[in-house]
């Protein structure tokens, strides 16, 4: 190589990592009139802008983007697409920049919003629309913008998109040498050099890779080589010979040689054509997009959230209050320990629940030893002198000997019958629930299993069994279910269902697990369950979600902390009339045995402390027990309540999503990073207006929770701001007492006077706040 070329290429290589991000994505938009394929080693993003386009994947069935719809196509995915004329925006992500940026996984998306609902798609959206917007405008600073938005959509997808394979049913082998190739190609990378990569001698490796592939070693590597080529030679300014020696090619004549072979033409002179037709269709291609500008509106916001709620307070509705529907225990022996007894009754008094859900243990119950239910009395009567119904769960994974269950049950009942009297009785609550991906087999046991239990408790009229415990999300598994039941004719009385933060799924390379991202994940499987299982809702009377999770680790520093209590408050406005319950996962932190004995704060999600402080947890479902009888409007931050003496309940929250660095660390979060959890801490202003209200004077009182007042978190982490762990076993009685006094919600008044019938309120909230405003009128 004379000194010239090898100067010009050194000058290339300086500044190629430059050029590469700046081609990390591209974008065109595109009117399809006619079918098409696609089948790129790369990753395409396509965003529907107007009218319908048919996309088929081979895996995924036949689906239809319409406007604002997404659809993510994995790399070496083959799509067909056919529309009479379409107006689509595809986005190209070059698979080996993207490997060079995320180069420790392999990373395949689970991206559609034409068969599922996520509020994900919404920021996604967001962030395609501004690339294209971008591209049109043509700004002094478009490459450093192009690449900021380019890298904050592949940190978006990858941390909301991505799924794990758990199992797989190829021969991981295949993707083994496929991925090392797409990694190494630029190299020398000889059949030697391969083979033991692999731990095989070359003549092996080059004997299984042409069984395998079809093709012997060296013709793959080229043909790797060359379609990695073929985009430099586009969409670059590199001359033939760093084209050439940036891909693997030992010189510009090999690299000539093989690419006129397959494409019939020299590199140069397809540079050429390309760059002429390149020219012809310039046009077109802005026509296409000033269309998509017009079409998208500019910058489309994430599904604006409309700020201001206007109520009319004349409009009354009752309402079933289905966040104190159930309060979950598990294991009703937490109730032996005094401690425990004590913080489960101040709980009760405040919050009220209605059904204590708790676990039917009958594993030290013999039927050749006598048992007096001694230890059933004592929790059972604490309980209901509490007011609070009995809901007992069963769970058949559990059923190792069932007999001994149908036993324990009939002498259950027939011992309390009489004590508490069967009118008590018949109020009582059975689940039979089965915790799993459902198939035929799964289900004929589920119901052999359902009409042994039915059997005992209609002996004492107890008619309310409910079941099966399916899990939100897992689709397949409900349809299984609701085929076994249409097909033999069952039915449930009420159905329960759980939600977990994660999805199993089958998809083409197998097992996979889908962590949920999506902050409002119950009310969009909510939506997709009533939309998709019409037949089998109008069968039954009630739907109750009894386990609700939105973390995969039992113990989460959130938990402790304003999110917890703004999470709260913001599913139960998402999913209010959409579910009869969405309780809590654990009532108390007492309810943890093990290992934490000593610490204030260790992530529990328990509503108060071991030492009896209440989280902002606590404080969500007690401004919530203060609503009144009446709904009156909501929107996504506030729900309005209402009674018959002039007095109105607002009840709000400005919970903030979580970032990917929270998702990162998930598995072992950091107590110093809290703040980079959070997409932003924005301040939220909201405005409502309460309409038709009777004119005078109006008191109100305004009670906050937020990290200055309320979070015993935050409390402790002013109080010990220097220790690592902030949950620290140093705290004595008056100090407990202290904080007991002090972590309590902020309390403002206000008076306000109406003279035109509309009450105009403004409520400024800090990030993941909550918020309680009592309004009353002010007689005179």
């Amino acid at each position: 190589m004379s000194k010239l070329r090898k100067k010009t290429y050194i000058n290339d290589l300086e500044m190629k990592e430059e050029r590469d991000m700046e081609r990390v994505i591209t974008s065109a938009v595109k009117y399809c009139t006619e079918c098409g394929k696609i089948c790129s080693n790369d990753i395409i993003i396509l965003l529907g802008i107007e009218n319908e386009l048919n996309i088929t994947m081979d895996a995924g069935g036949e689906m239809i983007l319409t406007e604002d719809e997404i659809i993510v196509i994995n790399s070496k995915t083959p799509v067909s697409i056919r529309a009479a004329k379409s107006l689509y925006a595809e986005f190209t992500i070059s698979i080996r920049k993207f490997r060079k940026l995320f180069p420790n996984k392999k990373y395949r998306f689970l991206c559609n919003s034409t068969n599922t609902k996520n509020d994900n798609f919404a920021i996604l959206r967001k962030y395609l629309t501004e690339l294209l917007v971008l591209q049109y405008e043509r700004t002094e600073y478009q490459w450093a913008e192009w690449n900021k938005i380019s890298c904050e959509i592949l940190i978006f997808l990858v941390s909301n998109f991505a799924t794990n394979v758990v199992i797989t049913e190829h021969n991981p082998l295949f993707e083994n040498i496929t991925d090392y190739i797409s990694e190494h190609f630029q190299e020398d990378l000889s059949l030697k050099q391969i083979s033991s990569q692999f731990c095989m001698t070359p003549t092996y490796f080059s004997r299984f890779f042409k069984k395998n592939f079809g093709i012997n070693y060296y013709q793959y590597l080229c043909n790797v080589r060359l379609e990695n080529a073929w985009e430099d030679l586009l969409h670059s300014d590199k001359n033939l010979l760093c084209v050439a020696m940036d891909n693997g090619f030992p010189n510009e004549a090999s690299f000539r040689k093989y690419f006129t072979e397959r494409y019939e033409m020299s590199p140069y002179e397809y540079r050429i054509e390309q760059k002429v037709k390149e020219e012809f269709e310039k046009k077109e291609q802005t026509e296409n997009l000033q269309t998509a500008i017009e079409k998208l509106g500019g910058i489309k916001a994430v599904d604006q959230i409309q700020d201001v709620i206007s109520v009319d307070v004349g409009n009354k509705q009752l309402y079933r209050p289905y966040w104190r529907e159930i309060i979950n225990l598990r294991d009703c022996n937490l109730l032996l320990n005094y401690e425990a007894r004590e913080q489960f009754e101040e709980l009760q008094k405040e919050l009220n629940f209605k059904y204590v859900r708790i676990h039917l243990d009958w594993s030290k119950f013999s039927e050749e030893e006598i048992y007096t239910f001694y230890l059933e009395e004592q929790v059972f009567d604490f309980l209901l002198k509490n007011n609070l119904k009995l809901w007992f769960t069963i769970s058949v994974r559990e059923l190792q000997e069932s007999e001994m269950l149908f036993a324990y049950l009939k002498k259950m009942l027939s011992h309390f019958a009489p004590h508490y009297g069967s009118n008590e009785i018949r109020n009582w609550r059975f689940e039979l629930e089965y915790n799993t991906l459902f198939d035929e087999k799964k289900a004929e046991l589920y119901w052999t299993l359902y009409d042994k239990i039915k059997e005992i408790l209609a002996i004492y009229q107890i008619e309310e069994l409910f079941g099966a415990g399916l899990e939100l999300g897992d689709w397949d598994g409900i349809r299984q279910f609701e085929g076994f039941a249409k097909k033999n004719q069952r039915k449930l009385p009420a159905l329960t269902m759980q939600v977990k933060p994660y999805v199993c799924m089958e998809t083409g390379d197998g097992m996979t697990v889908n962590r949920i991202t999506d902050s409002g994940y119950v009310k969009n499987q909510l939506q997709i369950f009533y939309e998709s299982f019409a037949d089998l809702i109008s069968e039954i009377k009630d739907i109750y979600i009894t386990d609700y999770y939105d973390s995969i680790q039992q113990m989460n520093i959130l938990n402790d902390s304003c999110y917890r209590g703004a999470s709260i408050i913001k599913n139960v406005i998402e999913c209010f009339e959409k579910t009869n319950a969405l309780p809590h996962s654990v009532p108390l932190d007492l309810c943890y045995i093990n290992g934490m004995k000593d610490k204030v704060l260790f992530g529990g999600d328990g509503l108060i402390t071991k030492q009896g402080l209440r989280k902002p947890s606590y404080y969500a479902y007690s401004f919530l027990q203060k609503a009144g009888p009446y709904y009156l409007g909501k929107n996504e931050y506030a729900i309005v309540f209402g009674n018959d003496f002039l007095d109105y309940q607002i009840i709000c929250h400005n919970c903030k999503r979580l970032s990917y660095h929270y998702y990162l660390d998930e598995m072992k979060q950091q107590l110093e990073k809290m703040d980079r959890y959070f997409d932003d801490e924005n301040e939220k202003e909201l405005k409502i207006q309460l309409e038709n209200v009777k004119n005078g004077r109006y008191i109100v009182k305004k009670h906050s929770v937020n990290i200055e007042h309320g979070s015993v978190q935050d409390e402790l982490r002013r109080i010990a701001p220097y220790e690592k762990i902030i949950m620290p076993a140093f705290l004595h009685n008056d100090d407990v007492e202290y904080l007991k006094q002090i972590l309590v919600p902020q309390q403002t008044l206000r008076t306000y006077e109406v003279k035109d019938e509309v009450l105009e309120l403004q409520i400024t909230l800090s990030a993941n706040e909550i918020c309680y405003l009592n309004i009353q009128y002010a007689y005179e």
